[in-house]
C-alpha cells in the first residue's frame, strides 16, 4: 500500500467514526450543523451514511438472542478465573522481584566484605609502623638528653625500653 492509498484509507477511517458518531448523537452542536452541511453539499458522504443506515437497519431486523441464567453464571465464572490467575502471576511477579532485589543486595554486601578484606591484607596499615615504634616515641624525651649514641646503644643492649 503505498502513501496515497494510506492517506485514502485514513480519509476513510475518520468519515466512517464521524459518521458513527453523528448516527449514535455524540456529536456537539456545532460539529452536527457541520456534517450536516457536508451531507448536504457532498454526495459520496451521503452515500456512506445511507450505507451505514441500511446496514443498522438490517442489524435491527436480526432476532434478538434469548442469554439464559446459565449463560451469564459461566461468563462470570470465565471472568472470575482469569482475574484469580491475574492476580497470582502477579503475586508471582512480585515474589520474584523481591526475591531478585534480596539477591541482589546479599551480593552486593559481599562484594564490599570482599573488597574490605582483601585491601586489608594487601595494603599496608601505616599505623602498623607507629605501634612498633612506640616505646621510642615515649621516651624520645630522655633520647634527647643523651649525650652520645654509645649511651643509647647500651640501653637498648639492656632491653629497658623495648
Amino acid at each position: 500500500m503505498n502513501d496515497r492509498e494510506k492517506e485514502r484509507q485514513k480519509k476513510l477511517d475518520t468519515i466512517h467514526e464521524e459518521i458513527v458518531a453523528y448516527l449514535d448523537g455524540e456529536l456537539d452542536e456545532n460539529v452536527s450543523q457541520r456534517v450536516e452541511q457536508r451531507l448536504g453539499q457532498d454526495p459520496t458522504y451521503r452515500r456512506r451514511l445511507q450505507q451505514m443506515e441500511r446496514a443498522w437497519d438490517c442489524l435491527d431486523a436480526l432476532p434478538q438472542a434469548e442469554v439464559d441464567e446459565s449463560f451469564t453464571h459461566s461468563t462470570v465464572e470465565m471472568v472470575a478465573l482469569a482475574a484469580e490467575k491475574e492476580l497470582s502471576l502477579s503475586a508471582t511477579t512480585n515474589s520474584r522481584s523481591l526475591t531478585t532485589w534480596f539477591i541482589g543486595g546479599a551480593l552486593t554486601l559481599a562484594a564490599v566484605a570482599a573488597g574490605f578484606i582483601f585491601t586489608t591484607w594487601v595494603i599496608p596499615d601505616a599505623n602498623q609502623e607507629l605501634l612498633q615504634d612506640l616505646p621510642m616515641i615515649e621516651n624520645i624525651d630522655m633520647y634527647l638528653h643523651a649525650d652520645n649514641v654509645e649511651f643509647l646503644q647500651k640501653l637498648q643492649e639492656e632491653k629497658i625500653f623495648m
